[in-house]
């Protein structure tokens, strides 16, 4: 709010608390005594207290959206009690609202739209019983009507006010608040009026006491809601710091693959082509998103247990003898247990432990065989041992992509699954050279496509909590929406 608008709205604040405060002591001077005579002070009373209640119960379920059952006890006033009686039980409702709110100006103008729009439906509906004879002890049609038109005044008073204060407040023009607000609008005004004039036949016929007993399932449903409510929020703010936790995660990951290409330049460069590859392959074969994600991952920090591998052995340019080789057949175990303390990542965990294992058992660290193999690990292990044919090392020079895939064709069925290998020899066919050799990418893009990854599953958890939170909802009444704030 700037300093414009904050002296604009608190001179419309003091205005509208003037008018209201005005209005009240002349509908008490003319009222006098009457306003407060026999069972009228006792019904004042429990109104009061129901809208307290009310107010209590409220919940801020969307940005400045109140479900309150709170204009259910003002809209009562208005019919049966008359126009200083419904400026209280408002003034009452607004007041003890005030607490949400942290601006004095804005829990002042909140307070009197409570108030002000009250008394005109009082008045209006006065003017109605007068011309119409209404009779307050029995339900008749112009009861029922009179209390309709109260509550219209009532949402109309209060809308048109509220996209004033909006207006003076932050700028936003009355007819685009109004026209945002027409659907709630709409909504609370039919719940108003209908659950309000069943509440209103209720006290013709039965009194105050009938209202009171009414009035507890009502406030029961509007506690489950404020419990649903919470527990919505509660899986908003889960999911927020579930997405930070698994961002985290993959970035302590990815740090350490850099670290490790900071000791062998090619680790980084083949784990974003291996990630490339994996993700092409699962894309094609028409494996679940989810499971498409994990192989892309898996891809990508496939090489994190060599971390702890000597650099001596990372960059022989002879053959490793057997201790060298044991170091080496240790990276798939240990990526994995770094993986697998990573709640979020424990499917990563498994494709990366067996992703050296081959279908004749030749593999390692396990020696796992045919269908003890992850199905995600068989098409790593494509895509790994592609990849490492088609680029130099220190001990060989790089294979072309037509003889790295004759030799995993050779091998199809033996070492390699053959549709993962048919699959990836597909996808290369229309591929130029940079894809082929794996330069068309490079890890810090696809650490980026994982984040994303990462994001959009979030998003998809937090429109599943929102689906479970409605479904719970079940349908439960919301009560009334309740008097618009600034």
């Amino acid at each position: 709010m700037t300093p414009e608008h904050q002296r604009r709205f608190t001179a419309f604040v003091a205005a509208e608390v003037a008018v209201c405060a005005a209005a009240l002591v002349l509908v008490l001077l003319r009222e006098g005594s009457d306003a407060f005579a026999g069972t009228r002070l006792v019904d004042l009373l429990v109104l009061c207290i129901l809208a307290i209640i009310a107010e209590v119960l409220a919940v801020e379920f969307a940005d400045r959206v109140t479900v309150t059952a709170a204009n259910l006890p003002i809209l009562l006033a208005m019919v049966f009690l008359g126009p200083a009686p419904a400026m209280i039980v408002a003034a009452v409702a607004g007041l003890w609202a005030c607490w949400r709110e942290s601006s004095v100006q804005i829990a002042a103008f909140n307070a009197a739209n409570y108030v002000f729009p009250a008394l005109l439906g009082a008045l209006a509906f006065q003017s109605l019983q007068t011309s119409l004879a209404i009779p307050l002890d029995r339900v008749t049609p112009q009861l029922l009507l009179g209390g309709a038109v109260a509550a219209v005044v009532y949402e109309f008073t209060n809308l048109g006010a509220a996209g004033v204060g909006v207006y003076l407040a932050y700028g936003r023009q009355p007819r685009v608040y109004w026209r945002d607000e027409l659907g709630p609008f709409l909504r609370s005004l039919a719940l108003l009026t209908g659950v309000g004039l069943m509440v209103a036949a209720l006290y013709a016929l039965a009194g105050i006491v009938a209202v009171v007993v009414l009035f507890l399932p009502l406030f029961a449903s509007q506690y489950t809601f404020q419990l649903l409510v919470r527990e919505k929020q509660h899986l908003g703010r889960q999911k927020r710091l579930t997405e930070q936790y698994l961002e985290m995660n993959i970035g302590l990951a990815a740090a350490m693959i850099v670290l490790l290409d900071s000791k062998d330049h090619y680790t980084a460069r083949h784990c974003a082509a291996v990630a490339m590859y994996c993700r092409d392959m699962g894309t094609a074969l028409g494996l679940p998103e989810a499971q498409v994600e994990a192989l892309h991952l898996a891809g990508l920090l496939h090489d994190l247990g060599k971390v702890g591998t000597p650099d001596a052995v990372l960059g022989k340019e002879g053959r490793l003898d057997e201790v060298e080789w044991e170091s080496i057949h240790e990276h798939p175990m240990k990526g994995a247990e770094v993986l697998s303390h990573l709640v979020a990542y424990r499917d990563v965990a498994d494709i990366v432990q067996y992703h050296h294992e081959r279908l004749d058992g030749s593999g390692y660290p396990l020696g796992a065989r045919g269908g003890e193999i992850p199905e995600s690990a068989k098409i790593l292990a494509v895509a790994d041992s592609y990849h490492a044919m088609t680029s130099d090392r220190p001990y060989r020079h790089a294979m072309s992509s037509f003889e790295a895939l004759k030799v995993l064709r050779y091998n199809a069925g033996k070492t390699y699954e053959a549709l993962y290998v048919e699959t990836l020899a597909q996808i290369l066919r229309d591929k130029d050279l940079a894809y082929r050799d794996g330069t068309s990418t490079d890890f810090m893009d696809e650490y980026e496509r994982g984040r994303v990854s990462l994001r959009l599953r979030g998003a998809v958890f937090e429109a599943a909590a929102e689906a479970a939170a409605d479904a719970a909802d079940g349908g439960a009444p919301a009560a009334v929406t309740g008097t618009r704030s600034v």
